[in-house]
């Protein structure tokens, strides 16, 4: 970066000047010293004096233009060096005497100036960039001077931001008011943002001014996003109110029928085996969302005990085919498999087991009428080689809007018909649980009237 050199230079020409100036005083005094020591002393004739004062003054004049040039030459060089960031020689420093001391001293803490600066100007920019919060910093008359990689990416800021007003961002209303607030009233401004276009968001934003010395010089705007954080809230909420509901139902029902057989019911032996039949299957009910409340808990915890090792694809596959067969015939449906023999994964047996009978239940209670297939092959993609295996069926299928939150705790597409089934919603999550714990992932496709695809990438691991 050039360094301006016009006050440096307006000081060196006022130097020059008066020194050009003393050394004109210097010469007249010396000619008029030679010619009053002629005239006075040696009783020179008064015009030869004044002609040897001619001469010396002419001698001091010449020999100070003949001078001057070697002082400007090197102060040229050094302007030109300067002017191009360029360090000094030492040789050129060493040209000007003491002025070049003077010049050598400035420019090395210059220097240290610069280092440290940048230095500092690098750390800020890791911070910067490291942090989650989005920041932007503009003008005070609105000019973006700097944006994080996390205000970039929030609100899909252009390549070039730099230069542009805030207002050419496209960015939400209500931060931009919130801005304009904090600059007019000159006082921080906090606020709560939902976004809705394109994608819902939820953000926390802060916008102050920035004032040196009462005056206004721009505007700093954080904002954090908080969708993801009133989605585990959502989330939280849901999973208190279904727990305190799933567990609310059998006990009702189990008082009542209870109630109903100390009033009398007891006496009649078919309304009491009846009841009795029904408190033992509420009482299953209970037991099974224990058990995966339980299990859901134990793989939270890291307390699932895993035993990994070399699995037989297809083993797994018909162990679970053989225990859903009647379940499935009971409604008709046929079960197909397509799973080379010699296909295997590194994995847990039992965690295999558990995720494909969540899986195949979930296909026999949504499908009416068709078939169930199971699928495995591998494949190889970027991110190394996967075993992958489907459920496919043909059932009643999942809506679009329900998709992406299928695989969240005790949600149902159908309340009422996954209760009639049995079910609590729960038997995907503990899947998609133990697929991510082993390194894996799960995903689904579905049209309505259809059916739905429920795919398990497992990494082969070890061979």
């Amino acid at each position: 970066m050039p360094v301006r050199c016009d006050r440096w230079e307006d000081g060196m020409r006022n130097w020059l000047a008066v020194r050009l100036a003393l050394t004109t005083c210097i010469a007249i005094a010396i000619g008029f010293g030679c010619g009053l020591f002629f005239s006075v002393l040696l009783k020179v004739p008064i015009a030869l004096a004044i002609a040897i004062l001619a001469i010396s003054f002419a001698t001091t004049v010449i020999l100070l233009v003949l001078s001057f040039p070697s002082l400007v030459e090197p102060i040229q060089r050094l302007t030109v060096a300067l002017q191009r960031g360029e360090e000094p020689s030492s040789l050129l420093l060493l040209e000007l005497g003491t002025l070049g001391e003077a010049i050598a001293t400035a420019w090395r803490s210059w220097n240290e100036t610069v280092a440290e600066f940048k230095e500092e100007r690098t750390l800020l920019q890791a911070i910067l960039k490291r942090m989650d919060e989005a920041i932007i910093v503009a003008q005070e008359n609105g000019v973006v001077i700097l944006a994080n990689s996390a205000a970039q990416k929030l609100f899909q800021l252009p390549t070039e931001y730099t230069k542009k007003r805030l207002t050419e961002l496209n960015l939400p209303f209500k931060l931009m008011e919130l801005a304009q607030n904090a600059t007019r009233h000159k006082l921080p401004q906090i606020d709560e943002i939902h976004i809705v276009h394109p994608d819902e968001k939820f953000l926390d934003t802060y916008a102050t001014p920035l004032l040196i010395d009462g005056q206004l010089e721009g505007v700093l705007l954080v904002a954090r996003d908080l969708t993801e954080l009133k989605r585990l809230e959502r989330i939280r909420k849901d999973f208190v109110a279904n727990v305190s509901h799933e567990l609310r139902t059998p006990i009702a029902t189990l008082r009542s029928l209870t109630e109903a057989l100390l009033m009398g019911g007891k006496d009649d032996p078919e309304v009491r085996e009846s009841f009795l039949q029904a408190i033992v299957d509420e009482a299953e009910r209970m037991s099974r969302l224990i058990d995966n409340l339980l299990e859901m808990a134990r793989i939270e915890a890291g307390r699932w005990e895993w035993h990994l090792q070399k699995v037989l694809v297809a083993d797994i596959a018909k162990q679970v085919i053989e225990r859903f067969k009647t379940a499935a015939a009971q409604k008709g449906l046929t079960m197909t498999m397509s799973v080379d023999d010699a296909l295997h994964v590194h994995t847990d047996p039992d965690a295999l087991t558990q995720i494909l009978s969540n899986l195949i239940d979930n296909a026999v209670k949504y499908t009416m009428q068709g078939e169930i297939a199971i699928k495995a092959q591998q494949v190889e993609t970027v991110d190394g080689k996967w075993v992958v295996i489907s459920v496919s069926d043909t059932g009643i299928g999942i809506p679009p809007e329900h998709l992406p939150r299928i695989f969240e705790r005790f949600y149902r597409v159908d309340k009422a018909r996954s209760r009639q089934m049995g079910g609590f919603g729960l038997g995907l999550s503990i899947a998609k649980q133990l697929v991510e714990s082993l390194g894996g992932k799960i995903t689904a496709q579905s049209q309505v009237g259809k059916g739905s695809t429920f795919s398990v990438w497992l990494p082969v691991g070890e061979t």
